[in-house]
């Protein structure tokens, strides 16, 4: 139901979050790659897997950070959370077609709990 289904967007942001590390956000600036002094020594020290090239890492990070962080985020997470409605008005709907009372009255009937009435 909707009610549960808010939260994986989330989580999953989260993840990917987790998984990039706080590199993500502290990544240099595509200006800051491509300059003459600075872009060599980016490319020494934020070198991962030998065979992947760090542009591709650091693509793959700018990437989680617009989907998780910017632009991309702002649409999606948001009609996630409200699109239809919001968590609360389900809740509230839920509320009054449970017949919760009832319920309790015949969890106590089952349980063979009397009311002290």
């Amino acid at each position: 139901c909707k009610h549960n289904v808010t939260r994986f967007p989330y989580e999953i942001g989260r993840l990917a979050q987790d998984l990039a590390g706080g590199i993500m956000v502290t990544l240099p600036s595509e200006k800051e790659w491509k300059h003459a002094e600075v872009g060599p020594l980016l490319e020494k020290y934020l070198k991962g897997r030998e065979g992947v090239p760090t542009e591709h890492r650091m693509r793959a990070l700018r990437l989680i950070e617009n989907m998780t962080l910017g632009r991309n985020a702002v649409g999606y997470l948001t009609e996630s959370m409200h699109g239809a409605g919001s968590p609360q008005a389900q809740r509230i709907q839920i509320a009054r077609q449970s017949n919760l009372e009832e319920k309790k009255r015949l969890a106590k009937r089952l349980a063979g709990i009397e009311d002290e009435d």
